[in-house]
C-alpha cells in the first residue's frame, strides 16, 4: 500500500504472449550489397507469463518469523521449505498486514488495512460484509477450498466465498494458547480436497493455514533444538516444515501440478524478548510484521526481490492469476509482472493493528529503510532506521528525517477509510490494556 494508492489503479490483465499468424514461407535472401544495412535482428521471445489456466495454492504458517534458514539462520530447521525458496521468486523484505492473526487474515483476504473492514473490534475478530478476494472467485466460476486448524475460524467470517471450508477433526479451544498439534490432519485434509478428481478438470483457489508454530511450542518426538523457548519453537518449525513438504510433494504429483502457483508466507512472526516481549500480538515490531514470502509459479526464474512488499498485494496477485478484476476497495497492487520478470519497483509499506478489546491502535508506515511507528492513536511517534538498527532499539524523534516521514505518515492517514467496529465500541476497546 503507498501514499499514491489512490492514484495508481491495479493492474488488472495478466501477462500475455502476443500472437501472430502463420508466416509465409522463407524465400531466399542474398547477402545484402556491401554498404547496405543488414537484416533485422530476430525479434526477442515474449516474456515468460503464467498459463491460462493456472490455479493457486496458498499456504500460510502461523507465527514464522522472517529470520528462516534461507534468510541466513544457522540452524537448519526447515529442509523443505528451504528448498522450495530455492526455486521461489522470493520476497526478502515482506510485511504481513498486522502483528496477529485476526487482523493480518482480516487485511489479507480484504485487500485493504484491517481498520478499513467491518470488524467486531474484538481480540478473536470477526468479519461481516467485506468483498473478500475469495468471494470474487467464486463468483468467476473458479472453485475455492480452504483447511484451517484452530476454533476461531470456525465464527471469525474468513469463510465467506469458499465452496469448501474444513477445520482438521478433534481440535479443542483455549483462548490464550494453542494446545493442539494439527500439521498431520492438516496436511491429510488438505490432500483429501486437492485429491478431488473434479479439480484435474477446472480451476480451483486452495488455501491451507499450519498452525503448529504457534505457542505452546510443543516437542515432537525426534526433533530437539534445545529447551528454551526459541529452541521449542524452532522444534515446531521442524515439525511443520516436514507436513507442508509432504503436501508439497502431493501437489507435485497431480497431473494439474504444472499449471499451478504456490504461494508459501505468514499471517506474522514471533517475539523472544526482543521488546521485553513473548509471542506474538500487540506491538508492530519488524519481529513481528516482516514475515517471508514465496512464490513458485509455472514459468517464473528463481530470483530474490529486496524491495517493501506487504501482504495487501495478494489478494490482487491472486485475482491477477485468474484473470478476475479487483474489487474496487482493494488497495494493493498485483505482483504478477514482477513475479515473471517485470521491474520491481520501491515503494511505501503499511502495517495496521486497529484498536481491539485488547490493544490500543498501532500504525506504521516504512519506506526504504525507514520505519515510523504511530502509538495509541498517534499520541506519539518513533522513527527507526531499521538498517542500521534492526532491532528498533534506537528510537529518533527529532531532525528532518523524522518530520518527513510524520509528514508522510500524515499525509497516507488522510486517505484512510476507518470502519468503526460494529460490536466492541466504547468502554470495550482497549478495556484489557486499560485493566493492566
Amino acid at each position: 500500500m503507498t501514499l499514491t494508492r489512490a492514484l495508481r489503479p491495479v493492474v488488472l490483465a495478466l501477462l500475455g504472449a502476443a500472437c501472430s499468424k502463420d508466416a509465409p514461407p522463407a524465400q531466399p535472401v542474398s547477402a545484402p550489397a556491401s554498404g547496405s544495412a543488414s537484416a533485422a535482428p530476430p525479434r526477442a521471445p515474449p516474456p515468460p507469463s503464467p498459463p491460462a489456466d493456472c490455479n493457486v495454492v496458498l499456504v500460510s504458517i502461523d507465527s514464522l518469523r522472517a529470520d528462516m534458514p534461507w534468510a541466513g539462520y544457522a540452524r537448519p530447521i526447515a529442509p523443505r521449505l528451504t528448498d522450495f525458496e530455492t526455486r521461489a521468486v522470493s520476497y526478502t523484505r515482506a510485511h504481513s498486514m498486522s502483528s496477529y492473526t485476526a487482523m493480518s487474515l482480516g487485511g489479507l483476504l480484504g485487500g485493504r488495512l484491517p481498520s478499513e473492514l467491518h470488524r467486531s473490534g474484538y481480540f478473536f475478530g470477526v468479519y461481516k460484509n467485506d468483498p473478500f478476494f475469495p468471494k470474487l472467485l467464486q463468483r468467476a466460476g473458479v472453485h475455492t477450498m480452504g483447511v484451517m486448524a484452530h476454533m476461531y475460524f470456525k465464527g471469525a467470517g474468513f469463510d465467506q466465498g469458499f465452496d469448501e471450508w474444513k477445520l482438521v477433526p478433534g481440535i479443542t479451544f483455549d483462548p490464550n494458547t494453542d494446545r493442539d498439534i494439527t500439521s498431520p490432519q492438516s496436511e491429510e485434509v488438505a490432500e483429501a480436497l486437492l485429491g478431488d478428481p473434479a479439480n484435474e478438470s477446472r480451476r480451483f483457489f486452495f488455501w491451507a493455514h499450519f498452525l503448529d508454530p504457534h505457542d505452546l511450542y510443543l516437542r515432537h518426538e525426534g526433533i530437539d533444538w534445545g529447551k528454551g523457548p526459541r529452541d521449542r519453537y524452532d522444534g515446531e518449525v521442524t515439525f511443520a516444515d516436514r507436513y507442508v513438504g509432504k503436501l508439497l510433494d502431493f501437489i507435485a504429483a497431480k497431473p494439474w501440478a504444472p499449471r499451478t502457483v504456490v504461494i508459501v508466507t505468514s499471517d506474522h512472526g514471533e517475539e523472544f524478548g526482543e521488546h521485553g516481549m513473548a509471542r506474538h500480538g500487540f506491538e508492530i515490531w519488524e519481529t513481528l510484521v516482516h514475515v517471508p514470502l514465496m512464490i513458485v509459479a509455472p514459468g517464473a526464474p528463481a530470483r530474490h526481490i529486496d524491495v517493501l512488499r506487504s501482504a495487501v498485494d495478494l489478494a490482487p496477485t491472486i485475482l491477477d492469476f485468474f484473470g478476475v478484476a479487483p474489487d474496487p476497495s482493494f488497495e494493493g497492487r498485483s505482483l504478477l509482472k514482477e513475479i515473471y520478470g517485470g521491474p520491481a519497483e520501491e515503494r511505501e509499506v503499511v502495517v495496521d493493528l486497529p484498536m481491539t478489546s485488547d490493544n490500543g491502535r498501532r500504525r506504521a508506515i516504512l519506506q526504504g529503510d525507514r520505519k515510523l511507528i504511530c502509538f495509541d492513536s498517534d499520541t506519539y511517534c518513533r522513527l527507526y532506521d531499521i538498517a542500521r538498527d534492526p532491532m528498533e532499539t534506537a528510537p529518533i524523534v527529532k531532525g528532518p528525517g523524522y518530520v518527513e516521514m510524520k509528514g508522510l505518515y500524515a499525509a497516507f492517514n488522510k486517505s484512510v477509510k476507518e470502519v468503526p467496529p460494529y460490536a466492541c465500541t466504547g468502554d470495550c476497546l482497549d478495556a484489557a490494556h486499560k485493566k493492566k
